[in-house]
């Protein structure tokens, strides 16, 4: 098949949907299918033919539309076979949001800010930001216009959230969760000594609960202190760095940084607290699991589907400071946390790159 996609950005180290438009790409590519890559920026990789298109850079409500512009306008003069939509461009015979709905992740978002006065500031600058309301437009456009043949969502969860919001059948969404390399993303031989090293990892540190983690830890270092929060990713520090601070954990906590080998930095780890307000399906979560590592999340994760009682602890909010504070007490027991590592490990086993691209092909050979 000659299968499209499009990412205005496509390089692996932007993103979760960006890490995964670049492996689905490179596993089809091995399979013998020709891939075209409809991006604003990317990176050339061998078996892939990019098609950059020439995009307004900014500003950002001209960027977004002008890029689901020009890919309607190449695919119309040379179109693939079939067509794989992340929610930006008209056109797309496959819709796979890894972006969750829009009108969600906004009220996630809003949620996200502790400061009544800055809630306030961000839901007045985001319900009426053009660039919003672009996004949401064309995010929904071949869904509301009946141009997309099928609706892929990446977990139950937005499933759920697809069919109430559109109003449409359940059964007519398929689902398929994000996969994992599971070779790249494998347990330590050996677990690292000495105090609980707690992973927390994200691009955005505050929609991700950096702060109500925080503030559990904060609580934990009033009855014990032998912990370590190791923070990776490209977040904004200095917001934090007065809290941690004030709650006096400065020795307990490391920003790490973007790190070129995460895979290592979970090996080197115990566990995952990954609080979020909002996540599709979080690959970091899913990484986590394939990496032997017990994982804390919440029910606004759609990879918390994958986590029962044997694998991790899901709690209901972000804020839920004493759920948390219990989680993260009770994995302090080196064995018993070694125990849900290795059945997080095992879970995961299913859920596999090549499992999601198995079954992402069969569905676009449907559609070509």
């Amino acid at each position: 098949m000659k299968i499209g996609l499009a990412i205005y950005n496509f390089d692996p180290k932007k993103g979760g949907a960006e890490r995964y438009a670049y492996d689905l790409a490179a596993r089809f590519v091995r399979r013998g299918h020709e891939v075209y890559v409809f991006c604003g920026q990317g990176i050339e990789t061998e078996g892939i033919k990019l098609i950059r298109l020439n995009v307004a850079p900014f500003p950002r409500w001209l960027r977004t539309l002008s890029f689901a512009v020009k890919h309607r306008t190449h695919i119309k003069i040379s179109p693939p076979d079939v067509m794989l939509g992340f929610g930006n461009t008209f056109e797309a015979d496959v819709y796979q949001s890894h972006g969750g709905v829009q009108r969600i992740w906004m009220e996630r978002e809003i949620a996200s800010y502790e400061n009544p006065k800055e809630r306030k500031y961000k839901a007045f600058l985001l319900k009426n930001s053009i660039n919003q309301r672009i996004q949401e437009w064309i995010a929904e456009y071949s869904i509301r216009t009946n141009r997309c043949s099928k609706i892929v969502a990446i977990s139950d969860m937005l499933k759920t959230h697809m069919a109430d919001h559109f109003n449409i059948k359940p059964d007519s969404i398929d689902v398929v969760y994000n996969g994992v390399d599971t070779q790249r993303f494998v347990p330590a031989d050996i677990k690292p000594e000495g105090p609980l090293r707690i992973l927390f990892s994200a691009g955005n540190f505050r929609l991700k609960g950096l702060l109500p983690l925080l503030l559990a830890l904060g609580e934990v270092s009033k009855e014990r202190r032998d912990f370590q929060l190791r923070i990776m990713g490209r977040g904004r520090r200095e917001r934090y760095e007065q809290i941690i601070r004030t709650l006096n954990i400065g020795e307990c906590v490391t920003f790490l940084g973007e790190q070129a080998s995460p895979e290592a930095v979970y090996r080197d780890a115990h566990i995952l607290a990954h609080p979020t307000f909002y996540d599709a399906c979080s690959l970091t979560t899913m990484e986590s699991m394939a990496s032997g590592l017990p994982t804390i999340t919440t029910k606004w994760n759609g990879a918390s589907a994958l986590i029962s009682e044997h694998e991790g602890y899901v709690i209901n909010e972000p804020f839920d400071i004493a759920g948390m504070v219990t989680a993260i007490k009770a994995l302090f027991d080196r064995d018993f946390r070694n125990r849900m590592g290795k059945q997080a490990r095992t879970k995961l086993e299913s859920y596999t790159m090549d499992k999601n691209a198995d079954r992402m092909e069969k569905i676009l050979s449907r559609f070509a």
